[in-house]
């Protein structure tokens, strides 16, 4: 699937959905261009590594269950960054090279527009003929409601996640793990009957995905030779980096082991490809990163990265 066919459908349904008012043009701003859109690829690379035939079935139809997940998922990822951005929160200035939303258009239309994109997704999600949409939407509901998503923000925002590596590695798992599972766990459930030992492979495979993006995105950051107060103050390779290298290589060794087991050649060539991003930003400026690190190696992390999927 590529990325100007997910757009696409994200515009039919913007236009479908949003009210004939300038306010609708705060939405456009906020979602697209998409970004990497990793997530909606997530959607459908998990569909045609799980189901090839019905894949080939819905991908040119806006209004399959899956063209529908993936819409729901970016329309939903771009309420979290809307919200994230507001001076409340994080108060960010760019998003994906332009002002955030707050900025161009203000703070109140801002949050009134994540508002909305946060119920459209739910209301794409209604629009599914699928048998186990109603088990989707207990998912969803769950995985980025008060007890996922939403409950890491929380843990964020209130810096109880810096307080230890068990609270950051948490605070991973709810704000950017469980999007990522929604995505691929999600399509998979859309995709086929159920298999209780397949999803629970594939729960662990996408828990992992998100823990492992964050956690390199993390290492990443480092690679600037003078740190912001605020990567000092929250960034778990400076106030564990034994504990975080450990548990990132483990995470790294599971997941690759996983995606073997699972044969989820189509989703892995996406990771793969994350994979490269990242490396390209790590190991141009490997001794800068390590001498953040107190001249720690990170050597094996890097060698993870490059051999997933050879």
């Amino acid at each position: 699937m590529n990325s100007a066919l997910i757009e696409q459908t994200m515009r039919h349904q913007l236009a479908k959905l949003l009210p004939n008012h300038a306010s609708s043009d705060i939405y456009t701003y906020a979602t697209l261009p998409g970004g990497k859109l990793f997530r909606p690829h997530l959607v459908w690379s998990t569909l045609k590594d799980t189901n090839p035939e019905l894949y080939e079935k819905s991908k040119n139809d806006p209004m399959s269950a899956h063209a529908l997940l993936a819409t729901a998922v970016e329309f939903h990822h771009s309420y979290t960054l809307i919200h994230d951005d507001l001076p409340s929160m994080d108060n960010d200035t760019m998003r994906r090279g332009k002002p955030c939303t707050h900025l161009a258009y203000g703070e109140w239309q801002a949050l009134l527009a994540g508002d909305g994109l946060l119920n459209l997704s739910y209301q794409l999600l209604a629009k599914m003929k699928n048998n186990r949409t109603l088990e989707l939407m207990r998912f969803f509901s769950w995985a980025l409601g008060p007890k996922g998503l939403i409950h890491g923000q929380v843990l964020d925002l209130s810096q109880e996640m810096t307080k230890s590596l068990e609270n950051t590695l948490r605070t991973h798992e709810l704000k950017t793990a469980r999007l990522i599972q929604v995505a691929v766990l999600g399509s998979a459930i859309l995709a086929n009957g159920k298999n209780t030992e397949r999803e629970k492979k594939l729960w662990k495979y996408s828990r992992l995905l998100g823990i492992n993006f964050q956690l390199i995105d993390d290492l990443s950051e480092l690679s600037e030779s003078v740190l912001s107060d605020h990567e000092k103050e929250v960034n778990p390779w400076l106030h564990h980096p034994e504990k975080t290298f450990e548990t990132t290589v483990n995470a790294l060794a599971t997941f690759d082991q996983l995606s073997v087991d699972l044969n989820m050649v189509e989703t892995n060539a996406i990771v793969k490809d994350y994979y490269a991003k990242m490396l390209a930003l790590i190991t141009p400026n490997q001794s800068v990163i390590e001498s953040h690190l107190n001249q720690k190696s990170i050597l094996p992390v890097v060698l993870l990265l490059k051999s997933f999927g050879n």
